[in-house]
């Protein structure tokens, strides 16, 4: 089971926590460890679930899973977004119409980062998204991206093959 949650930026870390034990009947303490390139939920439930914030103005969301996940929020501006447009593969700039199309691209490219506890720095320039797919150094890599895009932003949840999302707003 996969829970997004679109929320407020306040208190994430806590309110993850508490995804846990009311969707997923997790009971007692639910630590948080920050010692990993991805924070994880630590003690008893180590290993069993997974999360992922990501905030973006006064949005967040927040992913809680029993698979390995990632999310990205990026709100909708208005921007051209031309800085980062040239760092785009031929492939991925072709039939970028929209500021909503570069996001759902950023979006699921940020998801998968975040789902290995990868560096942007180091991995952004390798990753490719197109025909729905995230591609790794060239390779198609074995997992799903859902997209969530509302007036205000565009949220993508990338997971394990499989994956389908219950959304919280």
């Amino acid at each position: 089971m996969t829970i997004l949650a679109v929320t407020k930026n306040c208190n994430l870390y806590e309110k993850a926590a508490r995804i846990l034990r009311e969707r997923f009947c997790c009971k007692g303490q639910t630590d948080i460890d920050f010692s990993r390139p991805k924070p994880a939920f630590a003690g008893t439930y180590c290993g069993m679930y997974d999360f992922n914030i990501s905030h973006s103005g006064n949005l967040a969301a927040i992913v809680v899973s029993d698979k390995t996940v990632g999310c990205d929020i990026e709100e909708l501006k208005g921007r051209a977004h031309r800085a980062v447009m040239n760092r785009l593969t031929s492939r991925e700039r072709t039939g970028l119409e929209s500021e909503e199309d570069f996001l759902r691209n950023w979006t699921a490219k940020e998801a998968f980062i975040k789902m290995h506890g990868f560096s942007i720095a180091t991995h952004l320039r390798r990753l490719e998204y197109f025909d729905g797919g995230i591609w790794l150094d060239e390779i198609k890599q074995p997992c799903t991206i859902t997209h969530l895009v509302s007036p205000s932003c565009v949220i993508a949840v990338c997971g394990e093959e499989g994956v389908t999302c219950t959304t919280e707003i």
